[in-house]
């Protein structure tokens, strides 16, 4: 049965595909800007050549500008700015800004003009939110287009003669541009695609937490189910006995009230038995455990992976801890990633003190890449190279299981052993995971009212 509730990385991936995909930009975006640079382009054009009186050429540049708001008119009036641009549709709107860009740049002096620095623009923009081959193709027409500034015919609007660059300072300027423009798009493009995948990793894990609150909250109602259900099942089986036992009528009513008596008592089995396996009279069940046997509970889907698990605890006294979705998935993920590896045996150690809870899981596989050591736990880091016939994973575990145990106050540190193997070694303050018994719940009381009927 853990077997088929527990659910790995790729499982949760299959489930939401969406998450494997980077999201579009929203058409809403792309024309908000495009106002703001229209505005921008038309104030410029007004300081330049009716503040300073330079030829800006309006013939041109006007009709350039009114291009693009009408163009961005169209969109604001008839599409939809919560729609979700794919990506050749983004890049699209991209490349027409570019262009527009170079036109008005064209037209104002080319490379003398400083607002060329704004050719970078959609660039860096596409890099951060779309795809390589988008980015690609954006790239190669904005070094095409930043070269074609070089020969333009068009002077810089000026009063009286227009100052020109040196030639070689042209060309430092064309080579800036360059150098610029390709290096800001991978700058933008690393850091959107680092961004992109820890918010796919993180929302995986939400959708994992959420599955095992989801399991947790199921065994609450059962407990729940079986507390509620304890005394009236009591009540009907010892009504059922004293009409059963005092019944001188037709043998065919005796009949129904003996299948009662038994239907009832088979009711009353089954609560029994789940009381034994889930403890649902026990209040404490869902909230502490046993730290071994959250231990032993989080490796038992992997028990029958022909690896052998170990356990090994010691401390000052018997130490319960709160038994919380985020610590079974946790580190349910790390000893799967442990047995994955592992030759024929992983370790299991928790030990504590005073003021420190520590756990260590360990195995004698062939550890982990040294040339990764420094990057695990973060998202898309695949931890080692797979040993034929075991699984490899898309390196999300372990991100998902040092998140969530991060949110429960733990400190998490990868190592490869002295003697061969990875180890992982997962450290808590006590107080984060212990929890005191609740008042009025004594060793011995009788902890529901189904209790206090079977004790009668």
């Amino acid at each position: 049965m853990p077997n088929q509730l527990y659910t790995n990385d790729s499982d949760l991936l299959q489930v939401s595909p969406n998450l494997a995909l980077d999201g579009g930009v929203r058409l809403g975006t792309l024309v908000l800007i495009r106002w703001m640079a229209v505005a921008g382009q038309l104030l410029a054009l007004a300081v330049v050549g009716w503040g300073l009186k330079f030829d800006v050429r309006p013939e041109i540049t006007v009709p350039v500008v009114l291009t693009s708001a009408a163009m961005n008119l169209w969109f604001t009036l008839r599409g939809d700015p919560n729609m979700r641009l794919g990506d050749r549709q983004a890049a699209a709107h991209l490349a027409f800004d570019l262009i527009h860009l170079f036109v008005l740049v064209f037209t104002t002096g080319g490379l003398n003009n400083p607002f060329a620095v704004l050719l970078l623009a959609p660039t860096s923009v596409s890099a951060s939110i779309l795809g390589q081959h988008s980015t690609k193709f954006l790239i190669a027409l904005s070094l095409i287009l930043v070269s074609a500034l070089a020969i333009t015919p068009f002077p810089l609007p000026w009063s009286g003669p227009p100052p020109e660059l040196p030639v070689t300072l042209e060309a430092g300027v064309w080579v800036s541009l360059c150098f610029t423009l390709v290096f800001l798009a991978l700058y933008m493009a690393r850091v959107g695609r680092e961004g992109r995948s820890r918010a796919r990793a993180l929302a995986v894990t939400q959708i994992a937490l959420e599955r095992e609150q989801r399991l947790a909250a199921l065994g609450t109602l059962a407990a729940a189910a079986a507390h509620e259900l304890g005394t009236p099942l009591g009540t009907i089986m010892l009504a059922s006995k004293e009409l059963l036992d005092h019944w001188d009528g037709d043998d065919h009513t005796r009949a129904d009230l003996e299948l009662i008596v038994d239907e009832t008592r088979r009711c009353r089995d089954i609560l029994s038995e789940l009381r034994q396996h889930r403890q649902a009279g026990d209040e404490q069940h869902f909230v502490t455990v046993d730290l071994e046997a959250m231990l032993r509970e989080a490796a038992s889907p992997h028990e029958s992976r022909g690896v052998a698990i170990r356990y090994a605890t010691g401390g000052d006294s018997v130490l319960k801890v709160m038994r919380t979705p985020e610590l079974i998935h946790a580190l349910r993920n790390i000893i799967e990633n442990a047995t994955g590896f592992a030759r024929k045996a992983v370790q299991i150690s928790a030990g504590w003190d005073e003021k420190v809870v520590s756990v260590s899981i360990s195995d004698d596989g062939p550890g982990f890449d040294p040339q990764i050591l420094k990057r695990l736990g973060e998202p898309y880091v695949t931890t080692r190279q797979p040993t034929p016939g075991k699984d490899g994973g898309l390196g999300l575990g372990l991100f998902i299981a040092k998140t969530l145990l991060e949110r429960t106050g733990a400190k998490v540190s990868f190592e490869n052993a002295a003697m061969g193997g990875a180890q992982i070694l997962i450290e808590w303050p006590r107080s984060a995971l212990e929890e005191a018994t609740p008042l009025g719940v004594q060793a011995g009381q009788p902890t529901s009212p189904e209790a206090s009927s079977e004790q009668e």
